[in-house]
């Protein structure tokens, strides 16, 4: 069995990082793995090297876009994959456009965005011999928002890249320790993290780090320092590797308005944090609400406002919460159910008469 992942650019969000993850498990199982790239120059390029997969970049010339791939056709058949697996928007825009051609491989789409897909997607989703989702809500979605419906679909959570450990934070220990890490887009909403911060009673000590980077990153600096809270935030940028953050944290807060299935709240469970955020994509799927965090309608600051003192102010909830978080991350996230699920799919796909 030859299986290839197609990705525009090894960029360190959650979806390049699953890709490699994914591609790497796959080839440490013995499965002939390749991995191919449109544009070389990703930050997790030299990652992506040092992998067990086969790495291919494709010869963009003197472009360098996230769009462009010449010769992936061409090249899919060179290898004689079984299977090609399109990941990101652009991944899955290209296996829209290889959906018209005649070929001897499988090919399978993803969805694992909030955002809206263009048409190529959507063509994908729709030609595809099969559809993964990284969520049921994501899965559901594909049929109320782009009306699509395709009994061909197979929902595969996220693995735990990361080995966590758990927290060490005291429950009695102040101040209480908040953490939100992601990407610094618009649609991750960290300052209306810090509006929802600022609301909280005096007598509350608390301190929030904010981790990741991004186009927003400078704005929300100077939206703390605008607010007042600058000795109160902590910017320490894009981790490699954020287990000392989780391992001094009391609660994992993330008010996000457009999700799939954050990386984020999956490594909080593992770590044992209690969870706050809001109801939006999967992330009701990445906790259990009301016994391992709180789940919030979308956008009802006085909600979270409410539920953050209140678990603020209760240690005892909060190390319930841990235990729960914990049993059930190891009950849905571990990487080793994750990469089953994939071989036993690819299996009986390949297994399928042509």
């Amino acid at each position: 069995m030859r299986i290839a992942f197609i990705q525009d650019h090894l960029r360190n969000g959650g979806t390049e990082n699953q890709t490699l993850h994914i591609a790497h498990g796959l080839a440490s199982e013995g499965i002939e793995t390749h991995v191919i790239v449109f544009r070389q120059g990703g930050i997790l390029d030299d990652k992506a090297d040092a992998s067990a997969f086969h790495l291919h970049f494709l010869n963009q010339g003197p472009f360098k876009t996230d769009w462009f791939a010449p010769g992936l056709d061409a090249l899919l058949r060179s290898l004689e994959v079984d299977i090609v697996i399109a990941m990101g928007r652009m991944g899955n825009c290209h296996a829209g456009l290889l959906c018209r051609n005649k070929r001897s491989y499988r090919n399978i789409a993803t969805f694992r965005t909030g955002k809206t897909i263009p048409w190529l997607q959507r063509r994908a989703l729709r030609k595809a011999d099969h559809i993964i989702a990284n969520s049921q809500e994501a899965l559901a979605r594909i049929s109320t928002q782009y009306n699509i419906e395709r009994p061909e679909s197979t929902v595969i959570y996220n693995g735990c890249i990361r080995n966590i450990e758990a927290t060490s934070a005291s429950a009695q220990s102040t101040p209480i320790r908040l953490v939100s890490a992601s990407m610094f887009r618009p649609e991750k909403k960290q300052q209306r993290l810090l509006r929802i911060c600022k609301r909280l009673p005096e007598q509350i000590d608390w301190r929030l780090t904010l981790a990741g980077d991004g186009s927003e990153r400078s704005a929300c600096i100077a939206e703390a320092k605008r607010l007042g809270l600058a000795d109160r935030v902590d910017f320490p940028g894009l981790l490699s590797d954020p287990n000392a953050l989780y391992q001094e944290s009391h609660i994992a807060v993330h008010a996000s308005a457009k999700e799939s299935l954050p990386n984020f709240l999956v490594e909080a469970q593992m770590a044992g944090l209690p969870v706050i955020a809001y109801n939006v994509g999967g992330v009701a799927e990445t906790f259990l609400p009301d016994q391992s965090g709180i789940l919030i309608e979308s956008a009802d600051e006085d909600r979270f406002v409410e539920a953050l003192e209140k678990l603020a102010q209760s240690p005892d909830l909060r190390l319930q919460m841990s235990e729960a978080a914990r049993n059930y991350a190891r009950l849905n996230f571990t990487p080793k159910a994750q990469l089953q699920t994939y071989i036993n799919l690819l299996n009986e796909l390949i297994s399928r008469p042509a």
